[in-house]
């Protein structure tokens, strides 16, 4: 539930300047967790962190040898 919290809060603030305006002041992530719960998007601190890991290992994985590459064209 909470990666679906995340999601419906950034959508939110994709549609929202007074919400980014209120993220913007926000200094930590104990801040943003309260704003989005004030809100009633169910966030948890985790989630934000959960999130960062995410998006650092799906970087990584298509920048790596591993990742999927877009196949080679006729030699």
């Amino acid at each position: 539930m909470s990666r679906e919290a995340l999601s419906a809060f950034v959508h939110a603030l994709e549609h929202s300047a007074s919400l980014r305006r209120q993220l913007h002041a926000c200094s930590n992530d104990a801040e943003v967790v309260s704003l989005a719960r004030r809100l009633d998007f169910a966030l948890e601190p985790a989630d934000l962190i959960e999130q960062d890991q995410v998006a650092a290992m799906e970087t990584w994985f298509s920048r790596s040898a591993l990742g999927i590459r877009p196949p080679a064209g006729p030699d």
